[in-house]
């Protein structure tokens, strides 16, 4: 556009554009440039021993406990994000969205040291594995070992996947959940409460069969749901402690992905001076053309 155009004769509108280019550029090169360092500078924490809070983690992707499948192709994965377009009838050159989305179930992230629960609600993801496609894909019914083909030529399919035993680079907030999460008093509390609504319990209890607890058999009830609390918090407090990454409460970058990390880095690297080089292009053409006018 601005080739061959000198920024005196430019048109105002043409000014302006170039003006604003110039500032996406600025704002997309210290953008881009932000992310490539913090993934740069990030030591990767290992879950055994991760801090809590916003931490770098790498290790294999493994699949929900239950089963997930990619909508189109019924490929096993740990996350998925598709895409249905429609070729257009007046311009068979020409696509328009028909059907998208993309999984929000959790999956696991193993790094030899420990397991995290790893909720992609929120996330930045780039998978590595991605196909385009138009016409029939063979779609595997689950369960068998048959092959559907679905589809056609007026349709095109984009899917994009994290696939079990991809190593995943992540990049969020990390936090450990305690197996005992309320207090031994809050506890016997709501089971009290729930045994004393419950007519069943409460006809346990009731040793002389007027219909109401008295003291002796409300205490009863009392030392026995503190004694079932007591002998559940011993079980859960011998359970390992769960791990979640999920996304920060703040602006921090939020990212999963199975691209290799240096790649993912380098390929930061360029498009922050290309968006560098296009902003002070922008700013130099526009500035000059309304220095021209004044």
């Amino acid at each position: 556009m601005l080739s061959g155009l000198s920024p005196s004769g430019a048109a105002p509108q043409v000014l302006f554009m170039a003006l604003a280019l110039g500032a996406v550029g600025l704002v997309q090169f210290f953008r881009l440039q932000r992310r490539r360092r913090v993934m740069e500078d990030m030591p990767t924490a290992r879950i055994r021993s991760a801090a809590q809070g916003y931490v770098e983690l790498i290790g294999r992707a493994l699949p929900p406990d239950a089963p997930l499948f990619s909508p189109i192709t019924r490929t096993p994965c740990c996350w998925y994000r598709y895409k249905i377009e429609k070729r257009d009838d007046d311009n068979k050159n020409s696509w328009s969205v028909e059907e998208q989305g993309k999984s929000t179930t959790q999956f696991w992230l193993d790094d030899d040291t420990g397991r995290c629960i790893v909720d992609p609600e929120g996330a930045e993801v780039r998978a590595r594995s991605r196909n385009t496609w138009t016409g029939a894909a063979a779609q595997l019914i689950p369960g068998t070992s048959e092959v559907l083909m679905t589809g056609d030529s007026d349709h095109r399919y984009t899917e994009h996947l994290i696939l079990p035993g991809q190593t995943l680079y992540a990049l969020g907030w990390f936090a450990s959940l305690s197996p005992l999460q309320a207090s031994a008093h809050e506890e016997v509390r709501e089971r009290i409460a729930a045994w004393k609504a419950d007519p069943q319990q409460r006809r346990a209890f009731d040793a002389n069969r007027d219909g109401e607890l008295d003291m002796a058999e409300f205490e009863q009830l009392r030392q026995q749901a503190a004694a079932a609390v007591e002998a559940e918090r011993r079980e859960r407090a011998a359970q390992p402690q769960t791990h979640v990454l999920k996304k920060p409460k703040d602006r921090r970058l939020f990212l999963l992905t199975t691209e290799p990390h240096d790649a993912l880095s380098g390929q930061l690297r360029w498009q922050a001076w290309a968006w560098l080089a296009a902003g002070v292009l922008g700013l130099a053409y526009g500035g000059a053309g309304l220095l021209m006018r004044v």
